[in-house]
């Protein structure tokens, strides 16, 4: 699995970081289903008006096809792109809010469904994440606190992402990955509903 740091690097040049690469590529699977990557590219690379898109590299297209996979496959194995945990803090809550941008950004440029036409749960997760991408985490005092609410908030918003691609493109509906998967056993939605809820019930708000 290609890490943060990798992607990072490979985008520098790019107008997107890796957080905000990858929740665009996710934002636009959410909206679409179905995103290819050369669509999710233009979004990340947008070149001057007598320029083409730069090729993608062997890591970005690994990345791409993990990340598509880990939704499609419905396992739980999908994850948000971010710094590793023994990087700062403040660079992890920073990375956490431009993921979240660049999901809002992904969904919106690729024609996601209304928020108000969506089901309850499914539009309470595009709300908290409108939310967490308007505002800042802002450091407390008690750095083992926020610790535990950086990390809650992450697996509140990577479940929720799980629980939003579920409901909208059951696997039914959905071509399968291309490339070989584990055994790992489908997550079932009514599994998904209770693991959100018990994410949510322990995510702090902000501070």
């Amino acid at each position: 699995m290609v890490s943060f740091d990798q992607v990072d690097t490979a985008l520098r040049d790019a107008d997107m970081q890796a957080a905000e690469a990858h929740g665009t590529l996710v934002g636009m699977m959410c909206a679409a289903g179905q995103t290819p990557v050369q669509d999710w590219w233009a979004q990340v690379f947008e070149p001057a008006e007598d320029q083409g898109v730069p090729l993608r590299s062997e890591l970005i297209d690994t990345m791409y096809s993990e990340t598509v996979n880990s939704l499609l496959e419905g396992a739980g194995s999908f994850d948000l792109m971010l710094p590793d945990d023994d990087e700062a803090l403040e660079l992890r809550t920073d990375a956490l809010h431009e993921w979240c941008h660049g999901f809002l950004y992904g969904y919106g440029i690729a024609s996601g469904r209304d928020v108000s036409l969506l089901p309850e749960e499914a539009a309470e997760v595009m709300r908290d994440m409108g939310q967490f991408a308007q505002a800042r985490f802002e450091l407390g005092e008690d750095a083992e606190e926020d610790e535990l609410s950086y990390s809650e908030l992450v697996e509140y918003l990577r479940v929720g992402v799980m629980l939003l691609f579920e409901t909208l493109y059951p696997r039914e509906h959905v071509a399968r990955p291309a490339m070989p998967l584990d055994d790992d056993e489908p997550l079932d939605i009514e599994d998904l509903w209770a693991q959100i809820a018990k994410a949510k019930a322990k995510a702090q708000t902000l501070h």
